[in-house]
């Protein structure tokens, strides 16, 4: 059964996000970082560059439209259709899409929410399409953590 974790309530997102894929990927995983926006995926990308100077994260920006690379751990790509992916990967959805309805549903998918009160209202129709759609949900309230 599919799994998605919520970490709400995240105030320095782009740190956060670095965090949960350098933990991600430390036993060997591969990782998916979605986002609607190439801007975003530029900004991460530049972060991961950036993060922790003593430690790297293997990462590549990766075009859809391109066969998907399979020696990097991390992923990120953007787009506005949700890419047909291997099964064993985890996906850290930064977009608005609901991967209960992707092509190949990925064994566990991330999703990070802000502190905002549309960023809260948005996971909850998230959390509640994942459950109505089976996935085992998990929920980490970070309490304002970056």
């Amino acid at each position: 059964m599919p799994k998605v974790t919520f970490y709400t309530h995240v105030d320095q997102i782009p740190l956060f996000t670095c965090r949960l894929i350098a933990r991600a990927i430390r036993d060997g995983g591969r990782v998916l970082v979605w986002s609607d926006s190439f801007g975003q995926v530029q900004e991460l990308d530049k972060t991961l560059w950036q993060y922790e100077a003593e430690s790297f994260v293997p990462h590549e920006v990766w075009t859809t439209e391109y066969p998907m690379p399979t020696d990097t751990p991390v992923l990120l790509a953007a787009g506005d259709r949700i890419p047909e992916i291997a099964e064993n990967m985890t996906v850290l959805n930064l977009s608005d899409d609901f991967w209960n309805a992707a092509p190949v549903l990925p064994e566990r998918i991330l999703e990070i929410v802000g502190n905002s009160l549309e960023d809260l209202a948005d996971a909850r129709e998230r959390f509640a399409a994942y459950r109505r759609s089976g996935f085992h949900i998990e929920h980490h309230g970070m309490g304002g953590k970056g």
